[in-house]
């Protein structure tokens, strides 16, 4: 019946129309994010995976303890040292397109080990890789930052400025390591 229509019917439809509008507008993108965040920081801790080791330069590494950026020389040890553990895969996610202090040729010869991942970055002012690295062993840093500057995705793959489809180094470092137990990722 028409009452039955203006009581129960039109308000819902309304109200699922606004929320629909606000939707596609972006106005509740803010409390999605938000609401996202909390749940995130509710979570239990995983427990830390005995087979990742992440060596990090921090901040008060760098104020207090080192030079920086790293020398050539510095991180090609750095390498060296992590080889003798025999890791199935060591990712570098430090921009090195050019020399740094003394010891380009030592750096140059830990990284052409094949379990070497370099990184690149792909989007905005491009950086280029390591050159004595091939394609096959350099990943991209670029990230997307959502609206309200905080990083919460993280792309696998994307083209280039020239169109060339591209892994990042996350993508190269699981595709590394996962290859001696027969898992091969397929796009």
């Amino acid at each position: 019946s028409l009452k039955h229509w203006r009581t129960g019917l039109l308000p819902s439809l309304s109200i699922t129309g606004l929320v629909i509008l606000a939707r596609l507008l972006g106005i509740l993108q803010p409390l999605e994010w938000k609401t996202l965040d909390l749940g995130l920081r509710w979570q239990q801790p995983e427990a830390k995976d005995p087979r990742i080791t992440i060596v990090a330069i921090t901040e008060e590494d760098i104020q207090n303890e080192i030079d920086y950026p790293i020398s050539d020389a510095d991180l090609a040890a750095l390498v060296e040292t992590l080889q003798t553990y025999e890791p199935r895969t060591i990712g570098i996610d430090i921009f090195r397109d050019t020399p740094i202090g003394a010891g380009y040729p030592a750096l140059e010869k830990a990284l052409q080990a094949s379990n070497v991942i370099g990184v690149t970055k792909i989007h905005g002012v491009p950086v280029q890789p390591p050159p004595m690295l091939p394609e096959e062993q350099i990943g991209f840093a670029d990230a997307n930052l959502d609206s309200d500057g905080f990083i919460r995705r993280s792309l696998l793959a994307d083209e280039d400025e020239f169109g060339d489809y591209r892994f990042s180094i996350t993508t190269r470092l699981a595709e590394q390591y996962l290859a001696p137990e027969g898992v091969i990722l397929e796009n």
